[in-house]
Parts: C-alpha cells; sequence; structure tokens
C-alpha cells in the first residue's frame, strides 16, 4: 500500500518511539516538502519519501490554507496526485476535507491497530501506546473508541 502523510501521525509515533511501524504497515511512505518542514529536526526514516506536489496543486494549496494546515493541504493532493491508497491524518477537520475529496484515511490510532493486527506489536503495546497518546501527547480521542480499542486490546 501506498500512503502519503501529514506531520501528527509522524510527530506521534515519534513520541512513542514507534516511527517504524509506519513502514512496517505500508510498502510506500511519501510526504510532501510542507509536511518535511512542518515536522523540523525530526528524524524520519530513510525509506520516506519527500515527495513535491505539482505546480498546478501548489497553487490549489495557495489559496486553500486557512482553516488547514499547509501540510494537511499537501497530504491531500499529493495523495490525489499519486493515486495513494490512503492519506494519513489525525485532525478532524482535515478528515473531513479528505472525505469530501474521496481519500481513504488512517490515523496515528489506526496505524497502532494495523500493526497489532500484523503481529508487529502485542496488544499490551498497543494498549499502552494508547495510553501514552491520550494521556501524555494530547491526541484526542473519543471515550466509546478508547474503551473500544482497550477492550480489543487486552491481553489474552
Amino acid at each position: 500500500m501506498k500512503v502519503i502523510s501529514d506531520a501528527s501521525p509522524l510527530i506521534f509515533l515519534a513520541k512513542l518511539e514507534a516511527l517504524n511501524l509506519v513502514l512496517h504497515c505500508f510498502e510506500t511512505v511519501c510526504i510532501p516538502l510542507a509536511v518535511h518542514e512542518e515536522i523540523g529536526d525530526l528524524i524520519l526514516p530513510p525509506d520516506i519519501q519527500l515527495v513535491k506536489i505539482s505546480p498546478l496543486s501548489r497553487h490549489f494549496v495557495n489559496g486553500a490554507v486557512g482553516h488547514l494546515h499547509r501540510g494537511e493541504l499537501e497530504a491531500m493532493v499529493l495523495a490525489q496526485e499519486i493515486q495513494a491508497d490512503y492519506v494519513l491524518l489525525d485532525d478532524l477537520a482535515a478528515r473531513r476535507k479528505a472525505k469530501r475529496f474521496g481519500l481513504g484515511m488512517i490515523g496515528t490510532v489506526g496505524i497502532i491497530q494495523l500493526a497489532y493486527q500484523a503481529n508487529y506489536i502485542s496488544s499490551t503495546v498497543a494498549s499502552n501506546y494508547l495510553d501514552k497518546l491520550v494521556q501524555q501527547h494530547g491526541l484526542y480521542l473519543s471515550t466509546t473508541i478508547f474503551d473500544k480499542l482497550k477492550k480489543q486490546w487486552q491481553p489474552d
């Protein structure tokens, strides 16, 4: 699978020291220039590809920046340009826009879920990651989804 990532999933996974999960879950991971700038000095694995958006898409992004960040918009248009399977986004407003663009989306928690389903991580690790994301790193997750995942990831 080919995915384009916004900054937040990469930042959250880096805070968990689990950035490698994105590479375990997807064959090709790309980021646009705006995301690269947004993540600052975060060191990415070399397999994450930096890809420029087209001049036409850059023009669209320049006109659309406002409610959404440049990185979110560039990730969405790049996903369209290279026909990515998913765009990695956490922000609700960005996810709504991506849905209107007809894009498939996965967030940080979805990456953890994929890694768990593929047996890259145990249920205990997945549950610990979820706790840290919500309690230490400020990821908003509804109580319903949090409780559902915690129940699903209880050790057997």
